[in-house]
């Protein structure tokens, strides 16, 4: 496929900015690109396209349903915009020839993918972690019984096994990736394409006799926001000056105001990554992050080290030790403020990231940023520790059999769960 001929397509929905990112990379580098949102999101990123009236009404329709305080009011505006989807589907079949799926879903569940490829369109999907995760590693399914999470295990699966059957390529994070068969594209190594809307070269503020910490978790449980509040208390009882300031379900611009004030923030406890889109955004401002996540024992096995964002990624067991390092350790602080800035502001621009995912487009992405999902060791998780994950595996395998992980596709893996539930040493 000719650079000069391609025209994509990205949608349906927002996370965290990326996709919003995303087009404005491939606009920078010369490719004629539309995006649409049409998820009901509360983060106001407001960077998405409106370019028919179809599109118009669909959004329109979404501002309603938002309003409205009874199912029975908001099916109107559900029933309309299902119906639309019809004319903006053939609309983009007209227009594009390549597109990019988010959050593992197309217009109609993954049903027209087989007339996507009758017209010879190039699909790609990008998986954002619940959508793929297998959920019995996933804190961010709360309260399910070991029925929910076979039928939810279930249903994922198939939804992966339909969408590796007709997209081109899958970019997910390879340590959520249980489910998948295809060699897939390493969408950490890819990058998250960042560029804030604030062109500020660094908010360092230093003139308060406090270190100020963010905390802003979308989901409070699965980032393990508790556990952080512990960590502050105990190091506010060691007598450390600190000014805690926590921020949930806020439009974006309000985050990005403290964010420019704090001195370093706090992620989450229990992350398959080590700078994520919370971490990325403080990076821009030259603000370090404490990560926590069992990965960080794992994640050289899927990356080389220049992919590696610099951020403090520990143990969680660790996290209260690393708020203390980031409070006490000015000179460091400030060091891996300048490095995760750096980082971002070099490794994950939109345009370089444009042009690896027009490599994978064109077929000659690097073997560097590809992986093998079969070769996968990981299994921790995201947003829940151990216990409560090997108590879920337990619960799935004793009511159900090991066959309710759905990894019979890999037997060694499946190993791997069964011995990590019951604490079998080899």
């Amino acid at each position: 496929m000719i650079a000069t001929t391609i025209k994509i397509f990205i949608g349906l929905t927002e996370i965290a900015g990326y996709y919003g990112n995303l087009k404005r990379g491939f606009q920078e580098i010369g490719i004629e690109c539309t995006f649409i949102d049409l998820s009901s999101h509360p983060f106001e990123y407001n960077r998405d396209d409106k370019p028919n009236i179809l599109v118009q009404i669909c959004k329109w329709n979404l501002r309603q349903m938002k309003k409205a305080n009874y199912k029975i009011i908001k099916a109107p505006f559900f029933v309309s915009n299902k119906i639309l989807m019809i004319p903006i589907f053939i609309w983009t079949l007209y227009h594009f020839n390549v597109f990019i799926f988010a959050f593992g879903h197309s217009f109609f569940r993954n049903h027209d993918l087989p007339l996507l490829k009758f017209f010879n369109k190039k699909v790609l999907f990008i998986f954002n972690g619940s959508d793929e995760r297998p959920p019995y590693i996933d804190g961010s399914r709360h309260n399910l019984t070991p029925d929910d999470y076979k039928k939810i295990s279930r249903k994922i699966k198939s939804n992966i096994v339909a969408i590796e059957r007709y997209a081109d390529c899958i970019l997910t994070n390879p340590a959520s990736a249980h489910y998948h068969i295809k060699k897939c594209g390493n969408i950490c190594s890819i990058g998250l394409p960042f560029e804030s809307s604030v062109k500020g070269i660094n908010h360092q503020i230093g003139d308060h006799d406090h270190v100020q910490i963010l905390h802003s978790p979308s989901d409070p449980i699965g980032k393990g926001s508790d556990h952080i509040r512990n960590s502050i208390y105990i190091l506010k009882k060691k007598g450390y000056n600190i000014n805690y300031i926590e921020i949930t379900g806020k439009p974006h611009h309000q985050v990005i105001e403290e964010l420019q004030k704090c001195d370093f923030i706090i992620d989450q406890v229990y992350s398959d990554q080590p700078m994520a889109s919370f971490a990325t955004e403080a990076a821009w401002f030259g603000k370090p992050a404490v990560v926590g996540g069992y990965y960080t024992d794992h994640i050289h096995n899927d990356f080389t080290q220049k992919h590696i964002p610099p951020s403090l990624f520990c143990h969680p067991d660790e996290i209260t030790t690393a708020i203390e390092r980031l409070i006490v350790d000015e000179e460091f602080r400030l060091a891996l403020g300048q490095k995760a800035q750096e980082f971002v502001r070099t490794q994950r621009t939109p345009e370089l990231v444009a042009r690896r995912y027009l490599q994978i487009i064109e077929g000659t992405i690097l073997e560097e940023h590809m992986f093998d999902p079969n070769t996968i060791l990981y299994i921790q998780g995201s947003g829940m520790p151990e216990s409560q994950s090997k108590e879920i595996i337990r619960n799935m395998i004793e009511h159900y059999g090991i066959e309710s992980l759905c990894l019979s596709d890999k037997p060694k893996l499946e190993q791997r769960f069964m011995e990590y539930a019951y604490d079998i040493r080899e």
